[in-house]
């Protein structure tokens, strides 16, 4: 029988954009009022927990994306520590537009749906495909109303 080739490509982590300063002030301004509105309530702790929240999004915000492994081979797909084996993937999709990426549906029941980056001068999409449709089946999938939301607000 003839052994599969896996391949093997680096990503970022997640697609990183550019924020400037005016994305922070909003931040900013949006996380003070959220936090003064709670003190007025009477609800310090949830004022703490707000400007808490505030400053760890504008942290990841500000954090580059770090390069990952991602390996397709004959028993999954491993993406940097993480294994997902093939008879716990339902499905995929692969995206091949300006920014190309593969979506896969797992059976967990919290994030059921990942998706990886992908670098077009580094694999060639069409191989991605052919290899995960020798061991799923490719069904169009849509990103979610909270990915969707995700992605409007610059995540």
């Amino acid at each position: 029988m003839k052994k599969i080739e896996s391949i093997h490509f680096q990503t970022t982590e997640y697609e990183h954009r550019d924020r400037g300063a005016d994305w922070f002030w909003a931040v900013g301004i949006i996380t003070v009022s959220l936090a003064v509105t709670s003190i007025i309530l009477n609800n310090v702790l949830f004022a703490f927990v707000i400007v808490l929240a505030g400053f760890a999004l504008s942290l990841f915000a500000s954090k580059p994306p770090k390069i990952i492994d991602v390996v397709l081979d004959e028993q999954g797909v491993r993406v940097d520590k993480f294994f997902y084996p093939f008879r716990n993937l339902e499905s995929f999709w692969v995206e091949d537009d300006e920014t190309p990426r593969i979506q896969l549906k797992s059976q967990r029941l919290i994030m059921p749906f990942f998706t990886v980056h992908m670098n077009p001068d580094d694999v060639e999409v069409s191989k991605v495909r052919k290899h995960l449709s020798r061991y799923l089946p490719e069904v169009f999938h849509t990103e979610s109303p909270l990915q969707r939301f995700m992605d409007y607000l610059g995540f």
